[in-house]
């Protein structure tokens, strides 16, 4: 809610919250406007089957204050930086070798053998990943992502990391580059969500342990 105090009359004034963006998906409105929560009808349908989370969230805000903490686990986020670290070393130690063909004899010595660096590398890593680029996250960044699949396991949330495009990654930060300014409405909730997120870790709502 706005307050507006009258240094005349002395009279405090609560005025309705202007609303910006879907409480759901976090598309902007075109215009602000008092009391609107919801862009579309699907939107309104999800708010009205998660009406009670969302009606103590709204109090939360209201009062100044948050219900709900989000804990994240350094330990996960190191786990990560770790797993990208091995992936980015072992793809520099191989690539001084020359390429040998799956299942011959040479890739048995570089990838099977137990005297092979490549071999003790490659055990380091998760078969699931050990192909995939790992982009730099934050840890703000991470922990928003982790917000968005909180029950998966590291390997598993690296994976989803991993799938997603440059041009919604790009959007998991606090300046938007010229290139990709073109693409900001398309991606807005995405941004909406990551900036909330931001505000979250401010305002003491978001804990790393």
């Amino acid at each position: 809610m706005e307050i507006n105090n009258s240094s005349t009359t002395g009279i405090v004034t609560i005025l309705p919250i202007k609303n910006t963006a879907c409480i759901i998906c976090g598309k902007a409105f075109y215009r602000e406007r008092a009391g609107k929560l919801y862009c579309s009808a699907k939107c309104r349908q999800a708010g009205y089957y998660h009406k009670d989370k969302l009606t103590a969230i709204r109090n939360s805000q209201n009062c100044g204050t948050s219900r709900e903490i989000l804990t994240f686990s350094v330990k996960e986020y190191k786990q990560y930086c770790t797993y990208r670290d091995r992936i980015r070393n072992y793809r520099k130690l191989e690539s001084h070798f020359k390429p040998a063909e799956k299942g011959s004899e040479t890739w048995q010595m570089l990838y099977n053998s137990p005297n092979s660096a490549l071999t003790w590398e490659r055990k380091k890593i998760p078969e699931k990943i050990i192909d995939l680029f790992l982009p730099y996250l934050s840890i703000e960044q991470w922990s928003f992502l982790k917000s968005l699949y909180p029950e998966f396991k590291p390997v598993n949330l690296i994976e989803i990391v991993c799938s997603l495009s440059d041009d919604f990654l790009n959007q998991l930060t606090t300046e938007i580059e010229e290139k990709s300014k073109n693409k900001l409405t398309k991606y807005q909730p995405v941004r909406n969500k990551y900036l909330g997120h931001l505000n979250k870790i401010v305002n003491g709502e978001v804990k790393f342990v």
